[in-house]
């Protein structure tokens, strides 16, 4: 779900964003964008940009692209 070439366009408010996500994957995809832009401690704005940059239109297709992955049965 996140490229490397993604991420190498990430500033530091949205590599802010990125860790929190990976950190507390369960609970984000539940969250409203409000939500995780006071945890993560970035407005609302740079959740967006975040979005975008990770090839989604906004916060909803991000949350269920995130989702998605998370009930994709892991390889062995």
């Amino acid at each position: 779900m996140f490229s490397h070439r993604d991420l190498a366009s990430l500033n530091d408010l949205e590599m802010q964003v990125y860790q929190f996500i990976i950190k507390h994957r369960e609970s984000v995809s539940y969250m409203t964008i409000r939500e995780l832009a006071e945890q993560a401690d970035v407005s609302t704005t740079t959740v967006l940009r975040f979005c975008r940059k990770m090839r989604c239109d906004g916060w909803s297709e991000f949350r269920i692209r995130l989702r998605l992955e998370q009930e994709k049965p892991s390889r062995k």
